[in-house]
């Protein structure tokens, strides 16, 4: 199994979360998904991890693509919702090889929402040009506190889905 790690993470700074969740909070008043989804074209990549919490959260994340090779091998570190002067989102681009079945290892360092610190799960990608992840770090959701939502969109990303 080959193992590298593709390209680094970015974070969106403070200035463009905030412009984009004032564009998000229009057109959801407006009912316009498209501006939504145009809105989150630009600050989503193909992996994302959300962080929902008060606390910033440290962890590893693990991608092993259809082949078996693993496309993505990081570290990472996500700010809070509350923090000063960062995004809550991580983002990893050029992480999907092929459409199929892909599979996710995600360990969080020192934080258990409701019980657990920790996702593994498979999903699958079917358009590698337009399909991305999104992974909620501390979801609404009681009965999945770490989601993962694959979807084409910005919008696809807020509707429940089967993941594997």
């Amino acid at each position: 199994m080959t193992q590298n790690t593709r390209s680094p993470s970015t974070s969106v700074t403070r200035r463009r979360a905030i412009t984009i969740g004032a564009s998000a909070a229009i057109a959801s008043t407006a009912g316009c998904t498209a501006v939504l989804d145009a809105v989150g074209n630009q600050i989503f990549e193909e992996v994302n991890l959300l962080n929902q919490l008060n606390h910033e959260v440290s962890g590893t994340i693990q991608i092993v693509d259809p082949n078996g090779d693993t496309v993505l091998d990081t570290s990472f570190d996500v700010p809070s919702t509350e923090s000063g002067g960062d995004s809550n989102i991580v983002a990893y681009a050029d992480v999907w090889t092929t459409a199929g079945e892909y599979r996710v290892d995600l360990a969080l360092a020192d934080t258990e929402i409701a019980g657990t610190s920790q996702l593994n799960r498979s999903f699958t990608i079917t358009n590698p040009a337009e399909e991305l992840v999104a992974i909620s770090i501390g979801s609404t959701d009681e009965g999945e506190p770490i989601a993962l939502r694959v979807g084409e969109s910005f919008s696809d990303l807020g509707q429940t889905n089967e993941t594997g």
